[in-house]
């Protein structure tokens, strides 16, 4: 009876184990502004100013991204955005500095490109049609264009888009085929329950959350910073434990002034 309980036991464990080994990492799509870089868009001269300010990333993104880009051929994962083509060296060099896995840019040419959706759907169009092999994840912000764009990716792409992943920057309602997300954390626990993602790489998101000190370096002052945050229903063991850890840390630091 023991041996066969031990027996069993092999078996989930190696189950689990190979289901995640035969789930190659999805690709990333990504977008820019209040997705790797803070950029407060929600008016034109609030832009205009932060687009001055020296730029800053949201703690956990670079390890979330390298994690999931693990193994992948160069570039590791494309950005597409709306944002001028003019931008293309300050990117490269904050992605750099950001410690970014390798990547590729797509940024719209202002004066022959005004649609910023039809722009990205072209886009991103060639990049799933480069990569026939491959599946997606796409994450942007939930600005407009985003929100408008999300039944779109499904219609068009189907099952080789596995999760469009929207940062809920400004409180609203999601398209039903979106997954909101707060932090880097949110996206890699969500990979995690889809058998895209390891615990030890779930671990190594959180790790980043938690160290983080400064609120505004996760929840900016124009971003939301969420109320009653329980992301870690159904989870057991080590994961429940991780999980439990960033709640915590995160209900501490929506306490904090922010600015």
């Amino acid at each position: 009876m023991i041996k066969a309980s031990i027996f069993s036991l092999l078996l989930v464990v190696f189950g689990f184990s190979s289901s995640l080994f035969a789930n190659e990492k999805p690709f990333i799509i990504s977008g820019f502004d209040d997705v790797l870089r803070q950029a407060e868009n929600t008016g034109l001269a609030k832009s205009a100013i932060k687009i001055l300010e020296k730029d800053k990333t949201f703690t956990g993104m670079p390890e979330l991204y390298t994690v999931i880009s693990k193994g992948n051929a160069n570039p590791e994962f494309v950005l597409v955005s709306g944002i001028a083509t003019w931008f293309d060296a300050r990117i490269h060099k904050f992605l750099k500095t950001s410690q970014f896995p390798e990547n590729r840019l797509y940024l719209r040419n202002w004066l022959t490109q005004w649609s910023i959706e039809d722009f990205k759907i072209a886009k991103i169009h060639e990049i799933v049609a480069e990569r026939p092999d491959r599946n997606f994840i796409v994450i942007f912000d939930n600005s407009g264009p985003s929100l408008t764009m999300v039944d779109t990716l499904k219609k068009e792409f189907g099952d080789k888009i596995l999760a469009v992943y929207l940062h809920e920057v400004v409180a609203k309602k999601n398209p039903e085929a979106a997954t909101r997300y707060y932090s880097a954390f949110d996206i890699a626990l969500n990979e995690y329950r889809a058998g895209r993602m390891f615990p030890d790489e779930l671990r190594e998101v959180g790790a980043a959350i938690v160290k983080e000190k400064n609120v505004n370096l996760i929840f900016p002052a124009y971003a939301v910073c969420p109320v009653d945050y329980n992301p870690c229903k159904d989870l057991t063991g080590e994961v429940f434990e991780t999980c439990s850890q960033v709640k915590e840390h995160i209900a501490a630091l929506c306490k904090q002034p922010r600015k």
